[in-house]
């Protein structure tokens, strides 16, 4: 016990230093995931069999690629993943001081840059931000009750793993799009110093700004299904309502609203002072640093999210029949999602900017 306890804080420290150390890996984990997947795309074109998006399934047709058949997606996945390992491979191996040609630079930045946001926004349906918004529910109530578990192990498939794998890609050729962008310019590969003042000063400018902006939206949603939930079908159709009330599907909106209006609240901490400081009514950790990856993590992983799925209400909104006029309020305020997850992300990036300190690689603070 003695032996475990003493061998924490130098596990601890070895994480720490290895997240650290991201520009270093990052663009070789992102190379290797790319040829994981090409080669897996690759698979499914050969085959005819694997492939993980269904055109004909409902959730599937609210991802923006989720109309492109097997026959066309597969080779399209494996042709662009297996372009982008070998361009991650000539990244990873870039070394401060080396010449580059300035037109592989924009090559390789813009095809990271674009694969990132393939990966993070345009492949992930809601389904992932639905998972997310039921997981604390599922989580206390699935261990005493099997309907849940039967229904959580039903629901999920290959699908929602492949946007999940997806989901990892996408932060990974993030990071090493940034990394070698940041070197290839001459900055701090870790903290992109020395910035360029001016956009630096746009962001933070804007930043409380966008933190108002991405608090009120899921308040909206929020206030829509407790309305319901009140007995109101505002914006509703009324026999789906009536439905609604009889499966008992209202209180999953409700726990839906619910979680929205969490979000709300930490959003709202990204421009608090309890968001930087823990307060004192907070046990063991009162007054205590609020860790800046505490709230940047998180919040940037919901923008993502938020941004995908609202893209995905609005392309059904647009090209389906699923909602009438009548059922404004079940799909109105889902239409704001993009600028939800489009102001989290400024918001949050406002705040890391606000809150790092003088940088351990550089020394620029």
């Amino acid at each position: 016990m003695t032996q475990t306890i003493l061998n924490r804080p130098a596990a601890d420290s070895a994480l720490r230093g290895v997240l650290r150390r991201w520009p270093e890996w990052a663009p070789w984990a992102a190379t290797l995931w790319a040829l994981g997947y090409g080669l897996t795309a690759l698979g499914w074109t050969l085959t005819g069999a694997g492939y993980p998006i269904d055109p004909t399934d409902r959730d599937s047709s609210m991802a923006l690629l989720g109309d492109v058949p097997a026959d066309v997606g597969a080779p399209l996945f494996a042709a662009v993943a297996l372009a982008a390992a070998g361009t991650g491979a000539v990244m990873a191996r870039y070394r401060p001081g080396a010449y580059i040609p300035r037109w592989w630079r924009r090559f390789a930045v813009g095809l990271g840059a674009t694969f990132a946001l393939v990966l993070l926004v345009v492949v992930p349906t809601t389904r992932l931000l639905a998972l997310l918004g039921y997981l604390p529910m599922i989580v206390f109530r699935a261990p005493f009750d099997a309907e849940i578990r039967a229904d959580v192990a039903a629901a999920l498939g290959v699908e929602d793993v492949h946007q999940l794998v997806a989901l990892v890609g996408g932060f990974l050729w993030a990071g090493a799009t940034v990394a070698y962008a940041r070197r290839t310019a001459g900055s701090c590969a870790r903290c992109g110093r020395p910035d360029r003042s001016a956009s630096v000063a746009a962001v933070l400018r804007w930043g409380r700004v966008a933190v108002y902006v991405a608090a009120a939206i899921p308040a909206l949603y929020a206030v829509t299904r407790w309305v319901w939930v009140a007995g109101v079908p505002m914006g509703m159709d009324e026999q789906q309502y009536d439905d609604a009330r009889a499966d008992g599907s209202l209180w999953a909106a409700a726990w839906l609203g619910s979680f929205a209006l969490v979000g709300t609240v930490l959003t709202l901490g990204l421009v608090q002072r309890w968001g930087e400081v823990f307060p004192r009514w907070v046990p063991m950790l009162r007054r205590r640093t609020v860790p800046v990856g505490l709230a940047v993590v998180p919040a940037t992983f919901v923008a993502v999210l938020a941004t995908s799925g609202g893209l995905g209400m609005v392309k059904v909104a647009l090209t389906d029949s699923w909602f009438g006029v009548e059922d404004w309020a079940a799909i109105g305020p889902t239409l704001l999602w993009p600028l939800w997850g489009v102001a989290l992300g400024w918001g949050t990036l406002a705040y890391w900017l606000r809150r790092r300190g003088r940088c351990a690689d550089c020394g620029l603070g």
